[in-house]
């Protein structure tokens, strides 16, 4: 039996790696990081761990219908009135993909408009939760004839070493903010990559958050969270890895990290879960206890930031330095074309 104590695990515990840790575990492959997460000094899981296929439905239930989370409903109105002009900025035979795809509710509207504009065409989803963008997608054929749905499951870099070979031109939609949960420091690497692998004929269509006021980003962070990101997350740790750790022991906390609006980084959310007395979590599968002190935190992404909050310097800044024109910004509710 390993055991971290205290969240003083890094990369050798009580004299064990932790590939020894995993070694002596029942762990598929794709479930590895999580391991390195919550056996790390600083106690995590890689963001899109979340979003399993329940998790996945509870987020898509949450940005419908909450009053004060409000990406959802602005890029909703963005593509909306923005469709059109959004298809006609690549030539048919089109194929359009979407990173972080989830449901793809705001995407009908660019699906239907480049129906319009190019006839028959495929939409290629990659979202994590690989069984959940199967019945989406197949729910899409069904209302869409003319559509050809291929999911893809995989992270988001994996989806586009998929489509890069693919000879039609490419529409790329990254909308949701998904860009902002990956960490500051791989951000611009990310971005590098996507245009190392788009060509000219190609467009990227990246959705981001401008909101900084921290009050509205407290309501809109608020405890209505909690059943995605507190619940629905203990359960499947538990259920993975044979876990005993209980949501009524854990607060979901939301913290708010203000940067300057002239530097280059962009302000974030950052989310965790807070234990609640001192506690210690057995997971059966890894051989494995977990001490975690009165307040101390698991953090729901890998790096510091959950999700930026930007400003258009900075969003201008990006594409510079990643060499990257062929951005059509979607920014709460504000539609520009950048260089």
């Amino acid at each position: 039996m390993e055991t971290v104590v205290n969240g003083e695990g890094d990369d050798v515990i009580n004299g064990h790696s932790i590939d020894d840790v995993i070694s002596m575990g029942d762990v598929a492959e794709e479930l590895l990081p999580v391991v390195a997460g919550l056996t790390s000094r600083r106690k995590y899981v890689p963001h899109w761990y979340l979003y399993d296929t329940r998790g996945s439905e509870l987020y898509e239930e949450l940005v419908h219908n909450s009053s004060t989370y409000k990406l959802w409903k602005h890029e909703y109105s963005v593509l909306q009135e923005h469709g059109d002009e959004i298809s006609s900025k690549i030539s048919s035979p089109a194929v359009l993909v979407e990173l972080g795809s989830g449901a793809s509710s705001k995407t009908r509207l660019v699906i239907e408009a480049m129906l319009k504009r190019h006839g028959s065409f495929t939409f290629i989803p990659v979202d994590i939760a690989k069984e959940f963008i199967e019945d989406c997608g197949r729910q899409l054929e069904r209302d869409y004839p003319g559509l050809t749905v291929e999911p893809y499951g995989g992270l988001y870099m994996d989806g586009v070493r998929h489509i890069a070979a693919r000879p039609e031109a490419k529409m790329l939609l990254f909308l949701g903010s998904s860009f902002s949960n990956i960490p500051l420091v791989e951000q611009l690497k990310m971005m590098v990559d996507i245009r190392m692998r788009l060509s000219e004929q190609d467009r990227l269509v990246l959705g981001l958050d401008m909101n900084t006021d921290r009050e509205a980003l407290s309501r809109a962070y608020d405890d209505q969270w909690s059943p995605w990101l507190r619940d629905n997350f203990i359960c499947r740790l538990n259920q993975d890895f044979g876990g005993d750790m209980k949501k009524g022991k854990f607060e979901y906390t939301f913290d708010f990290v203000e940067n300057p609006a002239d530097g280059d980084t962009p302000s974030y959310i950052q989310l965790s879960l807070r234990s609640v007395g001192n506690q210690q979590v057995h997971f059966e599968k890894l051989s494995l206890d977990l001490d975690f002190q009165d307040g101390e935190r698991i953090y729901l992404a890998e790096g510091m930031n959950y999700s930026c909050k930007w400003n258009l310097k900075q969003l201008r800044r990006l594409a510079e330095r990643s060499g990257n024109h062929r951005f059509i910004c979607l920014i709460g509710n504000l539609h520009s074309l950048l260089l």
